[in-house]
């Protein structure tokens, strides 16, 4: 790499979106967009942070060959040198227009240079230009990225691929990761107001971090000395153009920015209560080993006599009907008056703190062989023995047991030492791994 910067050039012929699609991966409008062709001439740069990996990204003019335009062939020559330059090329094609003689070209320039590049079809508003862009197949390409710069669709999917080819971090850079706090919910229950309150509560922001995709936001914030990475993401919503995929698509750009989550909060209305959309969200989040708070907005609508009533009905329901969420800690709260917003930082320090927990060895087997005393695994031929466990990872917290037949130990008895050990140790709002390794004697 060239200045220890990794750089990523985005190439394409005239009027392809490559602009559309440089702005939306650093969140800012550089790039002059219009539907002009050759509207983009000189090279454009932007700084791009995607899950604490960063890159250079260069945006392009369009590629014209066999044209007389002089600066045409300038354009074509700057091109040129930025690919010899570069670590990934960006190759944006027009899924509506197909397949044309200049795509061809730029293939066979950039697999004869031998480049790691990627074929990101552009303008898949929906399905049928999705199965349009299929047709780039012809070219011999093993994988095709199919992305709306417009509307901002799959553009995680070529970030991820980025970020993928970047060299990984020293092990002093994974020190200084800083927590990344997710704020999940539906439209209108209150995400964006708890993302300023949180920022503006006698907070110093450090920075915005420019850009992810979609309509997330990402600041930096210190609260009591400690950094932290606060997310607002988009509610969960309809897509017009997506037909009857629409609210899977939702809810699976929710999940995406879980996935890239330490800690998320999920924010609900008081009125409307726990809906099956916030169930599956719940239960990605366990299933994904997160930590996890669910914070109960517009507590300021109730009347104070029926709140701790109310309260009380919020943990019987999680009790019945979400059971393997008996650990996440509950705020009730009112973005908008910034009420009870002091408690729910406090849970979210120490929810951090937890899913960053270690367990001595010597201490966890103390519990561990306490509990199989207190209610050893049933076996009838009486050859299942338990040796030990140990925790082999935090963030989360990753536990190890070593069985001599791990067919033979049961998910119920996997929940009742899970139960042992946040009785001893806590783990508040934090969601436990645990694996199952066989050994001899």
């Amino acid at each position: 790499m060239r200045n220890n910067e990794f750089k990523v050039v985005i190439v394409g012929r005239e009027n392809v979106g490559k602009s559309s699609l440089f702005n939306k991966l650093i969140s800012q409008h550089k790039a002059i967009v219009d539907d002009y062709p050759g509207v983009t001439r000189d090279m454009i740069e932007g700084d791009v942070n995607w899950l604490g990996r960063k890159f250079k990204l260069i945006d392009t003019g369009g590629i014209l060959y066999d044209n007389p335009d002089k600066i045409k062939k300038l354009v074509l020559k700057q091109i040129d040198y930025l690919i010899d330059n570069c670590d990934i090329v960006l190759f944006v094609v027009d899924a509506i227009t197909g397949l044309q003689p200049d795509d061809k070209k730029i293939y066979e320039y950039l697999k004869k240079n031998n480049k790691n590049f990627i074929v990101v079809a552009n303008k898949c508003d929906n399905e049928n230009i999705v199965n349009n862009a299929y047709e780039f197949y012809k070219l011999g390409i093993e994988k095709i990225f199919t992305v709306s710069a417009e509307h901002s669709l799959n553009l995680d999917s070529v970030l991820d691929y980025i970020i993928s080819n970047i060299p990984l971090k020293t092990e002093k850079e994974e020190k200084e990761k800083i927590p990344r706090i997710t704020i999940t919910g539906k439209e209108n229950v209150g995400k964006s107001s708890l993302f300023n309150a949180l920022l503006n509560k006698e907070r110093v922001i450090v920075t915005d971090i420019p850009g992810t995709t979609r309509d997330v936001i990402d600041s930096e914030v210190v609260i009591k000395n400690k950094k932290f990475i606060f997310v607002d993401t988009a509610g969960i919503k309809k897509r017009k153009n997506i037909k009857e995929k629409v609210v899977e698509f939702s809810i699976g750009r929710a999940f995406a920015n879980i996935k890239r989550s330490d800690i998320v909060i999920h924010i609900i209305d008081v009125i409307d209560g726990i809906l099956e959309t916030d169930k599956k969200i719940l239960g990605y989040i366990h299933d994904n080993y997160k930590g996890i708070i669910l914070a109960v907005n517009k507590w300021d609508l109730i009347d104070v006599k029926e709140r701790e009533k109310l309260k009380q009905k919020y943990y019987d329901y999680i009790k019945k009907n979400l059971p393997f969420l008996d650990f996440m800690p509950i705020v009730f709260i009112s973005a908008l008056k910034k009420s009870n917003l002091e408690k729910l930082i406090d849970i979210v320090i120490n929810v951090e703190n937890q899913y960053n927990q270690r367990v001595k060895t010597s201490s966890l087997n103390k519990i561990f062989e306490e509990a199989i005393f207190n209610k050893p695994v049933s076996s009838k031929d009486g050859r299942f023995r338990m040796f030990y466990m140990t925790q082999v990872s935090v963030a989360p917290p990753t536990f190890t047991i070593f069985v001599n037949k791990k067919e033979k130990i049961s998910s119920s008895y996997i929940k009742y030492i899970e139960n042992k050990i946040r009785e001893s140790f806590g783990f508040k709002g934090v969601s436990l791994k645990f694996k199952i390794k066989q050994k001899e004697k």
